[in-house]
């Protein structure tokens, strides 16, 4: 988003649209280089294996991964690879996933673990898995990094030959969303909210609605605008100088 940045024409609805996608569109970039890298590994570790992958054959990614963070700045608190069910030999569930300081992460996959963290049960996961496509889940806290509200973008891996491997993902925290779209929200002049698919704000112009909150008793003054191919929407409230 850095178009966003410096601006002279007030904001329409339709540039706001387009600055949300552009923005969504630097994430689903990275998210396809970290995709492709996957995809290319894995037909070269099983063209050369006699044995399914183990989760150590992954660490090529690590760099590229490393490399999308840096890239990207504040706009990725996390990213990386999350692997389908019994793809690897050694782990039933596995993820190569990165922190901007250079950290795994660690998640406990054990079912049997009173902390299992079962993420083939996320929207994030089984949208791409079942309908080939890519997503964004939240906003939602990250309880697992920084306990802030994040939203979750990720894109369906396949092999060559078409079999699901797993999804690219990052997580994106809300601050950086706001950082890249306020200025060109309240240049517009009206309360304006974005909205996820389940009715629950990710940012706005309108104190009234904060991050995460319903929006189902929203007095909308204009039809939601969709958002392209993202499962998320604008809702116009009406200038900001209305009582």
């Amino acid at each position: 988003m850095r178009d966003t940045d410096n601006f002279s024409a007030p904001a329409t609805v339709e540039s706001l649209v387009e600055s949300v996608t552009k923005l969504a569109d630097e994430v689903y970039v990275s998210l396809a280089t970290i995709g492709t890298a996957l995809t290319t590994l894995w037909a070269g570790l099983t063209e050369n294996l006699r044995s399914a992958p183990q989760s150590t054959d992954l660490a090529p990614l690590r760099e590229l991964i490393l490399g999308e963070l840096e890239r990207r700045g504040k706009l990725f608190n996390g990213a990386g690879v999350v692997m389908a069910d019994s793809m690897l030999a050694d782990r039933p569930r596995y993820l190569e996933w990165w922190l901007p300081d250079a950290q795994r992460l660690v998640l406990e996959l054990n079912p049997h673990n009173e902390y299992f963290y079962d993420y083939t049960k996320m929207d994030w996961f089984t949208v791409p898995c079942e309908q080939g496509r890519r997503w964004v889940q939240g906003p939602h806290l990250d309880y697992a990094c920084t306990d802030e509200y994040v939203c979750t973008f990720s894109i369906p891996v396949t092999t060559t030959s078409g079999t699901f491997l797993g999804v690219a993902g990052a997580d994106v925290p809300v601050a950086a969303i706001e950082q890249a779209l306020l200025p060109r929200f309240q240049a517009s002049g009206q309360r304006i909210v974005l909205v996820n698919s389940e009715g629950r704000v990710i940012m706005g112009t309108d104190p009234e609605f904060t991050t995460g909150s319903k929006t189902s008793g929203m007095d909308r003054s204009a039809t939601a605008v969709p958002i392209g191919a993202m499962p998320w929407s604008l809702h116009p409230l009406g200038s900001t100088a209305s009582p």
